[in-house]
């Protein structure tokens, strides 16, 4: 049986190999275009070569040669995608002494070359069905900070073990996990991989985990909690509330980036937030995502202030006639939408071919409240029609209401959730920038059938339509 003594040796010698392991990371992040040797990281990390291979690899789970040849690949990889330098600049850069060996290094890892590779990315990122997120980041400039963070590998970093060793820690320096007053949060995820990109695999995904310290604070790098610095500078900042944080960040790096022709600075990304981001919580809590990007405050600015109009989405004003419809209504959450719209259609449909009554117009959906992962809104679907057929079971028959709408139109293509929604935001905001106000839910109406399979990319597929008065 372990005694006391030796059960307190052994946590501090973990806590002490995990210390210079922080080292050791760092070291290679910052120093991709060095000589990153087991002779040159183990001095950095203070232990013989063969102590340090072993203490390596039992931690990170692979070898530290593995490591670095990944890790200078993947780092390659995004640059080839995001950055302008040519091909040869870049193996350089990832610490490859010529341009042959950098070929095939790269090509063991990605099954192809460094410029097949680069075309074909570059190329899928325009090529989409979902239209660019109507999203507005905010165009700041960041002072440099200081981290207290945790080294997180995989799902590591939304573990609570991890976000209370941090908290205690900075509550025994008397630490203030406070931010500066012009922050919002203070608890962040440093990104050295990037999610939802493809090129590193989840379980590999390096993440610190970290709290940002007040300025003034004193903190000394403990065990596996170590002190690094989030860099400053000009940051695109995206802010979102709730889940499919996976999906914007796709939607951010394959969409937004390419769309608004901004370019990346090499630095990591990373989200911060106000609380601890545990994993389990109910994942509403804000974040803010924050995007390392060229340029000056003002061009920035004026640069997307210009492309957001451009890509503007035209919002009219029209009067519709009361009509009669016949409808089903749903409680749906969103993975079950598709279905609801499909399988509503259809019978209501059925109902019309059999009576053999006139339609008197396109489908509708009606939103009669919120509709997403965590919310099961009521969804009515309908089809106007002259006359009112025999009906029975969950089927209804009412009034559509006609007045005044704002309405935008949709391809295919704009008509994915959750991009589809910063148009609902567009038609909102055109009411409240003419002095109107909402006068009852709002519906998409099908120009097609709902969801229909053959559909063209490209054609009028659907319109948002918000009455108001």
């Amino acid at each position: 049986m372990m005694t006391q003594q030796a059960r307190q040796t052994r946590e501090e010698t973990i806590l002490h190999h995990r210390e210079r392991l922080n080292a050791v990371l760092l070291h290679i992040q910052e120093n991709l275009d060095a000589r990153l040797t087991i002779e040159a990281l183990s001095a950095v990390a203070g232990f013989s070569p063969f102590h340090f291979h072993r203490i390596f690899a039992a931690y990170l789970q692979e070898t530290a040669s593995d490591y670095v040849r990944r890790i200078r690949l993947e780092w390659a990889a995004r640059r080839l995608i995001f950055g302008e330098e040519p091909v040869t600049e870049i193996g350089l850069a990832a610490g490859y002494e010529t341009p042959a060996a950098f070929g095939r290094a790269f090509k063991r890892r990605f099954d192809e070359s460094p410029r097949s590779f680069r075309e074909q990315r570059r190329s899928a990122l325009y090529i989409s069905n979902w239209e660019p997120l109507l999203l507005q980041p905010e165009i700041i400039r960041r002072p440099d900070r200081r981290l207290a963070y945790i080294t997180c590998i995989g799902a590591e970093a939304d573990s609570e073990a991890v976000w209370r060793t941090l908290q205690r820690l900075a509550a025994e320096e008397s630490c203030e996990a406070v931010s500066q007053p012009d922050y919002e949060h203070s608890y962040v995820h440093v990104f050295r991989d990037r999610p939802g990109e493809g090129i590193t695999p989840a379980e590999r995904m390096r993440v610190d985990a970290g709290i940002v310290l007040a300025e003034g604070a004193a903190f000394q790098p403990q065990g596996q909690v170590g002190l690094q610095e989030l860099a400053g500078g000009v940051y695109a900042v995206f802010r979102h509330r709730g889940r499919r944080r996976e999906a914007l960040w796709q939607a951010i790096f394959k969409r937004w980036l390419p769309q608004s022709e901004v370019r990346l600075r090499d630095a990591p990304p990373y989200q911060e937030t106000a609380a601890a981001p545990v994993s389990g919580r109910g994942g509403d809590e804000a974040v803010a995502i924050h995007i390392p990007v060229f340029g000056s405050l003002y061009e920035l600015q004026h640069k997307l202030k210009d492309k957001e109009k451009e890509m503007a989405p035209e919002v009219r004003a029209a009067e519709l006639p009361h009509r009669r419809m016949i409808s089903i209504t749903r409680h749906v959450y969103i993975d079950e939408l598709h279905k609801h719209l499909n399988d509503s259609f259809e019978s209501l449909a059925q109902i019309i071919d059999e009576e053999g009554v006139e339609r008197d117009g396109h489908p509708v959906a009606i939103y009669h409240g919120h509709v997403n992962e965590e919310n099961n809104g009521p969804v009515e679907v309908g089809i106007p029609v002259k006359e009112v057929p025999a009906i029975a079971a969950e089927v209804e028959s009412r009034d559509l209401t006609g007045g005044c709408v704002a309405y935008t139109t949709l391809t295919l293509r704009q008509a994915h959730f959750p991009e589809i929604l910063g148009y609902y935001d567009a038609v909102y905001r055109w009411m409240e920038e003419n002095g109107h106000r909402a006068a009852a839910s709002p519906s998409e109406v099908y120009l097609t059938r709902p969801m229909d399979d053959d559909a063209e990319m490209e054609q009028p597929f659907m319109q948002i339509v918000w009455p108001y008065e």
